[in-house]
């Protein structure tokens, strides 16, 4: 019985790791706490290195491989939205983001992968 308790026991430890290792919804909130002011250091769904940066007045700064661009960005009620100049023709496109560990994942709104973040500066 003892072992069969210590088994128990393991298997809920496991559980519990796999389940703090999976990805977490990045709220509004917490994009507004932690992301204004502060350079995105990542790569574009395709590779491609990617910084992006939010300020606190709702304007943006965004490189992804080649390109640089400005515009707006707002929180929406799963995330965030951006309005780039060039990118998307100037269209308002709105994002949510998952973590895992110190890993970001956004997405697109169709839930595809539009690149990930690792570093927050």
């Amino acid at each position: 019985m003892a072992r069969f308790v210590q088994r128990c026991a393991s298997m809920l430890v496991l559980v519990g790791l796999v389940a703090y290792a999976q990805e977490q919804p990045i709220t509004p909130q917490d994009i507004q706490a932690n992301w204004l002011g502060k350079t995105l250091v990542g790569t574009t769904a395709t590779g491609a290195p990617a910084t992006m940066k939010l300020d606190k007045d709702g304007t943006a700064t965004l490189t992804a491989g080649k390109t640089n661009d400005t515009g707006n960005w707002r929180l929406s009620d799963a995330g965030y939205c951006t309005t780039w100049k060039t990118v998307r023709a100037g269209q308002e496109r709105c994002f949510t983001a998952r973590r895992a560990g110190e890993k970001i994942t956004v997405l697109n709104p169709d839930g595809s992968v539009s690149g990930h973040f690792n570093e927050i500066r």
